[in-house]
């Protein structure tokens, strides 16, 4: 049987932007690093220094941002700044990562 996303679902997969994203108030098309061989989903943690390139945030970044489409190579896509999001679809989300999105205005039900 294949995995679906909603609120009684244990795995969560097939995952789209209205899953992740409750309200966009602030989105913008960055450039996103992509390891090779790597997919990121929607929802991913990134990090960025100087607001035009973006990585994965691991455990001890500072994340400042949510993918809002997936990936599988460097390139632009989107990137949301400013907003309302479902912590539970979130990838890589540790509770440090909390504070640092609260701060960058991208707040988390």
């Amino acid at each position: 049987m294949e995995n679906f996303t909603g609120a009684n679902v244990q795995t969560i997969s097939h995952k789209k932007q209205s899953d992740v994203v409750i309200r966009k108030v602030l989105s913008d098309y960055q450039t996103v690093t992509v390891a090779a061989d790597t997919t990121l989903e929607v929802g991913t943690l990134l990090v960025t220094s100087d607001a035009v390139n973006y990585a994965v945030a691991d455990e001890a970044a500072e994340p400042n941002a949510i993918l809002c489409e997936p990936i599988s190579e460097t390139g632009k896509a989107e990137v949301l700044l400013v907003g309302v999001v479902r912590e539970k679809y979130l990838e890589g989300l540790v509770t440090a990562h909390k504070i640092h999105l609260f701060n960058n205005k991208i707040i988390l039900k």
